[in-house]
């Protein structure tokens, strides 16, 4: 299959996600989470979808997002932009984390850097 429309579909199903999180799913534990990134496989049969979320308990919103996982799955048919529904796999995105890590890391190499200097 073409890449060009994986990238399209997966922008679709990324848009289609995202509101329903955010404006159709009731579940009180999923309502600080975002969707950072949709990648389908080049069969259409599964799509990671990778999401941040403000709640401290990763866990509890990640058995959230498998019980809402039947109702998104329904949405996604009702759009019809694609013909199969694809797995849905959550993957919480730790991106910002390992980036914020290696920032602190950095600081940490001018700071010695700095002291180092002085002396």
């Amino acid at each position: 299959m073409p890449r060009i429309r994986i990238q399209r579909l997966e922008s679709e199903l990324f848009k289609l996600i995202s509101t329903v999180l955010t404006f159709k799913v009731r579940d009180k534990d999923l309502q600080m989470v975002n969707v950072t990134e949709v990648k389908l496989t080049n069969d259409l049969a599964y799509a990671k979808i990778y999401y941040t979320t403000l709640e401290p308990n990763v866990k509890k919103v990640q058995l959230g997002l498998e019980r809402s996982k039947g109702f998104i799955k329904k949405e996604i048919a009702a759009a019809k932009f694609m013909r199969i529904v694809p797995e849905l796999i959550f993957k919480f995105d730790d991106k910002a984390e390992k980036a914020r890590r290696l920032d602190e890391i950095f600081a940490k190499i001018h700071q010695e850097e700095a002291d180092t200097d002085e002396n």
